[in-house]
């Protein structure tokens, strides 16, 4: 299965929201005029489609690369960077390369990756359980007087329903690890806080933090079913007969949950699916 594709063909809600919150933020990270040299780093560029087509164009111009310098493009997926270095060839200063964020760097790994004046990631690091290990890294890989913008779910439906399938017989020996593939802030009362004090504690003191409160709807059966096969990381661990009885299951849930728009009786291609999640924003300064 092609998940990077599938994830490229499917990532709607992460579009919209880097598009939104890059044009907010653009005053705070675009490039300075002067001919100074910009370095970026891309923390979980995924299929890349959001770098290229989002970030680029906020710190300089999306057909001339080579005028920001330095842009390094990562992933902790082999498959997505693979991807996205085919996707986007023609960008030949721009670099693919795997990284997880949450594995503390060594000296001589930070040596290797160099600092840079931005570091950008958007839906990732909800993903990464040690998040003071993640916050460590990024703030050694930043230059001093570099920024960061961060962007990631504190909560979402889609893990309270990984939670509640992981207790069920039928898929618990897949999603032994289910907790892996929660958000650290899923059941947080002020996620902002915890941040904020870890923003502290790995050496940042100019940062704003935001939690919004955010929604995004899904038209149609079979866009939500694309949605959820794209970031599902159980399915490949399935039989292949198994994985459609797994994607069925996923619905019911999301229907008990009460986050369909019409009525049962509708046609699954009039159904709509809401998805209310909080997402947190993080501006930080070196």
């Amino acid at each position: 299965m092609n998940k990077a594709n599938l994830y490229q063909q499917a990532n709607g809600v992460q579009r919209r929201d880097a598009m939104e919150i890059l044009k907010e933020y653009a005053p705070l990270i675009s490039c300075p005029r002067g001919g100074e040299e910009v370095a970026l780093l891309d923390i979980g560029c995924g299929s890349g489609d959001v770098l290229v087509d989002f970030i680029l164009p906020v710190l300089g111009s999306r057909d001339s690369v080579a005028s920001l310098g330095r842009v390094m493009a990562t992933d902790i997926s082999e498959q997505m960077v693979r991807h996205a270095r085919e996707s986007y060839r023609q960008f030949k200063t721009i670099e693919f390369d795997t990284l997880d964020i949450g594995m503390r760097l060594s000296t001589a790994q930070l040596s290797r990756w160099g600092q840079f004046s931005h570091v950008t990631s958007f839906y990732c690091l909800h993903w990464v359980q040690n998040q003071q290990v993640a916050f460590t890294n990024i703030y050694n890989l930043l230059q001093d007087g570099g920024d960061c913008l961060l962007v990631f779910l504190a909560n979402n439906p889609i893990f309270d329903i990984y939670n509640q399938l992981s207790r069920s017989p039928k898929w618990s020996k897949y999603m032994y690890d289910v907790e892996k593939y929660i958000s650290p802030y899923q059941y947080c009362e002020n996620p902002a806080s915890e941040i904020e004090d870890l923003l502290c504690t790995v050496g940042f003191q100019q940062y704003q933090i935001q939690v919004r409160d955010k929604h995004y709807v899904y038209e149609g059966l079979d866009n939500l079913k694309r949605a959820v096969i794209a970031v599902n990381p159980f399915s490949e661990r399935m039989p292949p007969e198994l994985q459609d009885k797994f994607l069925l299951d996923y619905i019911a849930v999301v229907r008990q949950m009460y986050l369909t728009k019409s009525g049962n009786d509708e046609p699954d291609c009039n159904l709509q699916f809401i998805s209310p999640y909080k997402l947190v924003i993080v501006y930080a300064k070196k």
